[in-house]
């Protein structure tokens, strides 16, 4: 029965610690730079978490204080360990976001991202913000203001500007490449050779 009692303690100790998250600070204006897009918005639909640990909201956004984005936004998240969020259909939030890379919106539970509660004792974000949740969406809006959103083709426009991440190689220089690789394999096969 013990051995039974350990396997099991062993082999669900990763649900049964939570997670882990250092004190959050009231938002402030310093905060505001720790994060790439600020919104208030709405969830629109959420989808099934990846085999990876991922998964992907999709959001309507209402006000934007920070961030070039456009009105409908996907935001991933972590759908699997112990510090993952939880997003339903309809559901207000207050999103602080950063950039994974372009275009790809990533949220974390230890940042001040934090959900609307129409009953303010079951507001758990409380504690951590010093704020309701409407105080904060004011404070944002008068610290920050609402902005406009990024039209399509503007989106298009930066990815263009910022160019490709991976650059290949022109067909000139792959070819002095391959050829410089095959003289140093060439070299060191004479020379091991050689030594035999």
């Amino acid at each position: 029965m013990r051995i039974l009692f350990v396997y099991f303690l062993l082999l669900y100790s990763g649900v049964l610690f939570a997670c882990e998250c250092k004190p959050l600070n009231p938002i402030s204006k310093e905060t505001f730079k720790t994060y790439n897009v600020i919104f208030y918005g709405e969830v629109d639909s959420v989808g099934m978490c990846r085999p990876d640990g991922i998964a992907t909201a999709y959001f309507t956004i209402i006000e934007l204080y920070k961030g070039p984005v456009a009105k409908h936004v996907k935001i991933d998240y972590d759908c699997s360990s112990s510090c993952m969020m939880s997003f339903s259909k309809g559901d207000d939030w207050l999103m602080y976001t950063t950039f994974q890379h372009f275009d790809l919106i990533t949220v974390n539970i230890c940042d001040h991202s934090r959900k609307y509660f129409s009953d303010q004792s079951e507001d758990v974000y409380l504690l951590a913000a010093h704020r309701s949740f409407e105080e904060e969406k004011l404070f944002l809006k008068t610290t920050l203001g609402v902005q406009e959103f990024v039209k399509y083709n503007e989106l298009n426009m930066i990815h263009q500007q910022l160019g490709p991440r991976n650059e290949q190689p022109s067909v000139m220089n792959k070819f002095w490449l391959l050829l410089i690789s095959f003289s140093v394999m060439a070299l060191v096969y004479y020379i091991t050779r050689k030594k035999k």
